[in-house]
């Protein structure tokens, strides 16, 4: 996948703002082999390649001719809707092993016959090779019964990846449902045996 990416001439609020109204997304390129770069793609093109490749995934970014293989490492939305207002590519060389983030999604959890399942975390940090990188990681909770729980450590990884996050950091568990009915229970025995007032001064009144 290939997209053409033109040099900013100009950078600033009121530069990009214009861009962006002319359908065109500011980015960032850098890495090693290059120094910081601001470009303008076009927002269609970009989306398009990125449902193709995936959110992480490596595609070709031509810029004056010069094509760099690029994923995104960070994607930045509007604050008041869900569309895209920047992003940062980084570029790598064949081989060159980088830190990627790649998304953790949990399947099977229509299977839990009891109990409330928690996602905790929802990504993780991994160094590899971005053309060898997966688009996600899948794991799954389908035989996960209350008190269990599966970590980090129970992702299988490609072989050629070093793992950044801690392994024993839960990813997903199941607890049990939370049970109101001893609680409304000791408030209604509470209730019940509340003693009635005493009224100070009752018994003097009726000793005279």
């Amino acid at each position: 996948m290939k997209i053409v990416a033109e040099k900013r001439a100009k950078t600033g609020t009121s530069a990009s703002k214009q861009a962006r109204a002319a359908g065109k997304l500011p980015a960032v390129i850098y890495g090693k082999a290059v120094e910081s770069l601001p470009v303008l793609v076009d927002l269609k093109e970009f989306e398009d390649a990125i449902r193709e490749v995936g959110s992480n995934g490596v595609f070709s970014l031509e810029v004056d001719g010069e094509t760099y293989q690029v994923f995104v490492k960070e994607y930045s939305y509007y604050a008041t809707k869900p569309s895209l207002y920047h992003v940062d590519l980084q570029a790598f060389t064949a081989g060159e092993k980088v830190d990627m983030t790649i998304p953790v999604y949990v399947e099977g959890e229509d299977e839990i016959l009891e109990g409330i399942l928690s996602q905790s975390i929802s990504e993780i940090d991994i160094v590899i090779a971005p053309e060898d990188a997966p688009t996600n990681f899948t794991i799954d909770a389908s035989k996960l019964e209350i008190g269990d729980s599966l970590t980090v450590a129970d992702i299988k990884l490609p072989e050629s990846a070093e793992l950044l996050t801690e392994s024993d950091e839960t990813v997903v568990s199941v607890s049990a449902p939370e049970d109101i009915s001893d609680d409304l229970e000791t408030e209604d025995t509470a209730t019940d045996v509340m003693p009635e007032p005493e009224v100070i001064g009752e018994d003097d009144e009726e000793d005279e």
